[in-house]
């Protein structure tokens, strides 16, 4: 029929039913060998007796999703069995099965190190360097320029390492300001700055009181300021006069009470604390006066005076040493027992001797 014999075709109808039942065999074997036979190039075709069981009109299953194989878990006794043909010989080495080439592999402790690192935290930082220590003051008397006027007298805190008050002197007629100066020096132990303006009126070495005086007070302290500005601390001082100078240093403190609130008097300003004087002070912010008394008549009337100032509200204390008309050192002990009452409440002065 159509030119072919029939034998002719029953071989080629054979032949056809061979091939399909060996590319569906082949096929079967890529898709189920494990991954490490396929990767090696070592596809089993299967053993001659499976070929000749295969039916070749029956299609083959399409494979199906596998779940990922437990790692290192050994074969069946199926698996093999039909993969007998296709395993390797002793002699061919170990060859690593699909589940052990795709599983990852744990690390051994010896090998390994971890390094935890914690979002979030971090190293607290290392607090600033703290600020060079200031030197000791060195010196102890010396001359302070002050502009528009004559130089002052100044007494340095010899070794201060940190900020000092500072006590204005104002001296008397005909005095002497470095030896007020030396004076208020042992008073106070050597612990606050203290300036003594230089009078020059006549007679010599004598002040012009009132506004003048003031302004040379204020000259005087922006000076200190400036040429100590680590170590002085200008604001309200103490304010201190002999003689005519505690009169003419009660003037200012009345004019100013809020920034002259302590005066020191020695030997004199016992007749000038009027009423109105005392109620000026008081009411301005002024807290305290000390008399200072090497005669007794001075004493007398230092005490008086005491008692009126107290009866207006006025804390005032009175010392003695009889020395006469001079701020001699008995005197200078006498005022520095006081120094503590007199500065109580000012912090500055906490640490003097």
């Amino acid at each position: 029929m159509n030119g072919i014999s029939v034998p002719t075709r029953r071989r080629r109808s054979r032949a056809s039913a061979a091939l399909i039942v060996a590319m569906a065999v082949v096929s079967g074997a890529c898709l189920h060998r494990p991954l490490g036979d396929a990767r090696d190039g070592r596809l089993a075709l299967g053993s001659t007796a499976s070929l000749a069981q295969a039916s070749p009109a029956q299609p083959q299953p399409q494979p199906q999703p596998q779940p990922a194989p437990a790692p290192r878990a050994a074969p069946s006794a199926d698996a093999a069995a039909s993969n007998d043909s296709s395993a390797p010989t002793a002699s061919s080495g170990p060859v690593a099965s699909g589940d052990d080439a795709g599983a990852p592999q744990e690390p051994s402790e010896s090998r390994v190190r971890s390094t935890w690192i914690i979002p979030g935290d971090s190293i607290a930082p290392a607090p600033p360097p703290a600020p060079p220590a200031t030197p000791p003051l060195l010196g102890d008397l010396e001359s302070l320029p002050v502009a528009g006027h004559p130089p002052a007298w100044l007494s340095l805190p010899t070794g201060a390492t940190g900020r000092r008050p500072v006590v204005i002197v104002i001296h008397g007629a005909g005095d002497r300001p470095e030896r007020q100066c030396r004076g208020w020096r042992h008073a106070t132990g050597g612990y606050p700055f203290v300036v003594c303006p230089e009078g020059r009126a006549w007679p010599r070495y004598t002040h012009i009181g009132g506004a003048p005086l003031l302004e040379y007070i204020d000259r005087a302290l922006e000076a200190v300021a400036d040429r100590y500005p680590d170590y002085a601390d200008t604001s309200n001082p103490l304010l201190a006069g002999f003689s005519l100078g505690a009169a003419q240093a009660t003037d200012i403190a009345v004019r100013a009470p809020a920034r002259f609130p302590r005066v020191a008097l020695v030997e004199g300003a016992t007749k000038v604390w009027s009423g109105a004087r005392a109620s000026a002070f008081l009411q301005g912010g002024g807290q305290r006066v000390l008399f200072g008394c090497g005669q007794d008549g001075v004493r007398d009337s230092a005490e008086r005076t005491a008692k009126r100032l107290g009866r207006f509200g006025l804390d005032a204390h009175v010392v003695f040493a009889n020395v006469g008309h001079k701020f001699a050192p008995a005197l200078q002990d006498a005022v520095r027992g006081e120094l503590a009452w007199l500065m109580d409440g000012d912090d500055r002065w906490s640490s003097s001797p």
